[in-house]
């Protein structure tokens, strides 16, 4: 027996009994609620990428050139964060999946992750001066651990809910749209906005932590936005047999490693996410040391580029969404991967006091990559977790949105560190003054390899996983239809 696609009537106040209106498997919400599940799509990403934008860009040089963290030490601070928070998103996807309350499975999880995500940002930015490295490194790994728990809290449910919506790939496509203009919206206020502050304030303890307050507060009111607007939202049902497999987690977690690996177009598809995370996080953590330490530019460039980033990435989805009907989205998500890795290794010619205009058009081209690679990356993934509907007659898009958020972790845990260590190898000198120590060449060429090549030859190796791709849209389509015939 398969499952029930059903909209929650309202969140409930204090004395409200919660109704549950049932709807058709399949059935596609209409007029104003299918606006409002739209905003509400592209809230929760904003939220994410807002609190999650700040710390992969400036986290890392926070930790080094502030708190006078090793670079390595700070990478491997990151890595544990990353890999803690990693495996506990199968675990958060497989208990959204099956969990019963009064606001429906996934809005709950939703609304801690964004309190939990603020509190972890004032934590690090806030940290104090503790006159002890160690005391230092414990204290910003466990703000590390609460935001990133945080981020694991929102991005599940959101990425689950757009899942179960729609059968429509056309409308998940649309939804996967307004998803990538929140990021790109979050990703502005992740990024471009603290930039501008610490060029306000400077590399102040004061001014880190007033962008995370203002970041976080962002995060904080899109959040409770998005679980008012997705309380209507159409939802499926856990099916009577997943109680079974509350009893025992690691046999969950086993179970769900195994239906990711036998899903062949998933199993894919998370392998060219892997290297696309890597890239793009390695690329963004490094661009604050190479406008800083390289090319002798202050952070409102920094600012100005994510700026300019962050436009086109907005301007372009119509773009990206136009040429995904035509030549499909494999085809683009490959050309979106190219240009970037072109954009990142343009930086190997970029000089000392760098033409604002040069910096402009990459910001302006790597924001039209970029958003090419989020939506098509998650638009073919959204497929992939349809075919595992098809192929079992299962709901269990919880369960893949634990896999999809523990791939970005794992990758972005693992740039983090190789970029921290491999500064610290190349004898990257920490400081406690808010401003970069003199650097050797050696740690100068480490920073201009992260920002170009190495996110460049991730870019290529996302492309050749792709080649391995076959899953056929309107296949997918008819199966599902035959799918829903027999729910």
């Amino acid at each position: 027996m398969t499952s029930e696609l059903t909209g929650a009537g309202t969140i409930p106040r204090a004395i409200d009994i919660p109704q549950t209106i049932a709807s058709p498997a399949g059935s596609k919400p209409s007029g104003s609620r299918t606006w409002r599940i739209r905003f509400g799509s592209l809230m929760i990403p904003l939220a994410h990428a807002a609190g999650q934008n700040v710390v992969t860009v400036l986290g890392l040089r926070f930790m080094t050139d502030s708190l006078a963290i090793s670079a390595g030490a700070a990478g491997l601070i990151f890595a544990l964060v990353k890999i803690y928070d990693g495996f506990l998103d199968p675990a958060v996807g497989a208990w959204s999946d099956r969990a019963v309350t009064p606001w429906g499975r996934r809005l709950p999880f939703l609304f801690a992750g964004g309190i939990a995500m603020p509190l972890g940002l004032a934590l690090l930015f806030g940290a104090p001066d503790m006159g002890s490295i160690v005391l230092a490194q414990v204290f910003v790994t466990l703000a590390l651990a609460i935001h990133a728990t945080g981020y694991t809290l929102l991005t599940i449910p959101g990425f689950a809910m757009v899942v179960e919506s729609s059968s429509d790939p056309h409308e998940r496509t649309r939804l996967m749209a307004w998803r990538t203009y929140g990021n790109a919206i979050g990703t502005l206020i992740g990024s471009t906005l603290p930039a501008w502050l610490l060029g306000l304030t400077g590399p102040t303890r004061g001014g880190h932590l007033l962008l995370a307050m203002v970041v976080g507060l962002v995060v904080l009111l899109a959040t409770v936005l998005a679980v008012r607007l997705l309380r209507d939202a159409p939802r499926t049902q856990p099916r009577a047999s997943t109680a079974i497999v509350r009893r025992n987690p690691l046999v969950a977690l086993g179970r769900q490693v195994r239906l990711a690996w036998d899903n062949r177009p998933f199993r894919i598809l998370a392998i060219a996410h892997v290297f696309l995370l890597f890239g793009t996080a390695i690329g963004s953590a490094a661009l604050a040391y190479f406008t800083r330490v390289v090319l002798g530019l202050g952070d409102e460039v920094l600012g100005t580029y994510f700026m300019m980033a962050t436009v086109m990435m907005v301007l372009g989805m119509t773009v990206w969404v136009w040429l995904s009907g035509r030549v499909g989205k494999k085809a683009c998500y490959m050309a979106s991967l190219a240009l970037f890795g072109l954009v990142q290794l343009s930086w190997l010619a970029a000089a000392p006091g760098e033409s604002m205009v040069l910096v402009s058009l990459r910001g302006l081209a790597s924001g039209f990559a970029g958003g090419g690679m989020i939506l098509c990356a998650y638009a073919l993934l959204s497929d992939a977790v349809r075919y595992d509907y098809v192929q079992s007659g299962e709901r269990r898009e919880g369960a893949f949105a634990g896999f999809t958020t523990l791939f970005d972790k794992l990758s972005s845990a693992a740039a983090l560190a190789a970029m921290g260590v491999f500064l610290g190898a190349m004898g990257y000198v920490p400081s406690a003054s808010g401003q970069a120590a003199v650097q050797g060449e050696r740690a100068i060429l480490a920073i201009m390899l992260c920002e170009s090549a190495i996110p460049a030859a991730a870019m290529l190796c996302a492309i050749v996983a792709l080649c391995f791709y076959r899953l056929d849209p309107a296949q997918l389509q008819a199966l599902e239809n035959g799918q829903d015939a027999k729910a």
